[in-house]
């Protein structure tokens, strides 16, 4: 029976870092990327924009006396003043969303843009929608699972809006007091940062 040779294999110094360098690129994720739109005459160029979480766009002005200002109520704000000819402005995005944005001076000339901001991740933006009625009051309650916009509205006996702007994730509640003896439909609707648009109903009768 012949003897087992064994061989051994030497990894060069440099191999074993070039090797984790290797499996740290795979790993690691993909770096923040730069956009640009240019603002000419009396549009934006590109109008639309797709961009990921963390990237950033510049506003590169060619022609002096425009904006780039940001709708308000949305998850980002910014805004970058009366720019002269040949600046630019830049505004990095960290929150997903789809944010609007206009030129102040030329918004009645229908200058504005829309810049998308990674994908929306929650398929349902509201739930455990619940209305009490209590004497001549009625208390909403429901948990958002995403920040949103929420605008109650009732119907019937009388007519009554209540809305709350944008709101954080979490248990949320709202009471229109002083209603008038009647039958009343109620609904809550919810706009999350996408301009997604969800709804929920409930009716009840104040005696």
């Amino acid at each position: 029976m012949s003897p087992l040779i064994f061989r051994s294999v030497r990894l060069t110094p440099a191999a074993i870092p070039l090797a984790l360098l290797a499996s740290l690129a795979a790993a690691s994720p993909a770096a923040a990327a730069e956009f640009t739109v240019d603002a000419v005459d009396y549009e934006f160029q590109a109008r639309e924009l797709q961009v990921a979480v963390g990237d950033t766009v510049n506003w590169n002005f060619v022609n002096a006396g425009h904006t780039a200002t940001s709708a308000r109520g949305q998850a980002e704000r910014w805004d970058s003043g009366s720019v002269d000819a040949g600046q630019r402005f830049a505004h990095t995005f960290d929150t997903p969303g789809k944010y609007q944005y206009i030129c102040v001076p030329h918004e009645a000339f229908d200058m504005k843009g829309v810049v998308t901001v990674g994908t929306d991740a929650v398929a349902k933006s509201v739930s455990r929608f619940r209305a009490k009625r209590t004497g001549k009051r009625v208390k909403v309650s429901f948990r958002l699972n995403e920040a949103a916009t929420v605008t109650y509205r009732l119907k019937g006996a009388a007519r009554r809006t209540v809305k709350r702007g944008r709101m954080a994730a979490g248990k949320r509640s709202l009471t229109v007091r002083r209603l008038k003896r009647g039958r009343y439909t109620g609904t809550l609707t919810v706009v999350d940062d996408f301009d997604r648009k969800q709804t929920a109903k409930s009716t009840f009768r104040v005696r």
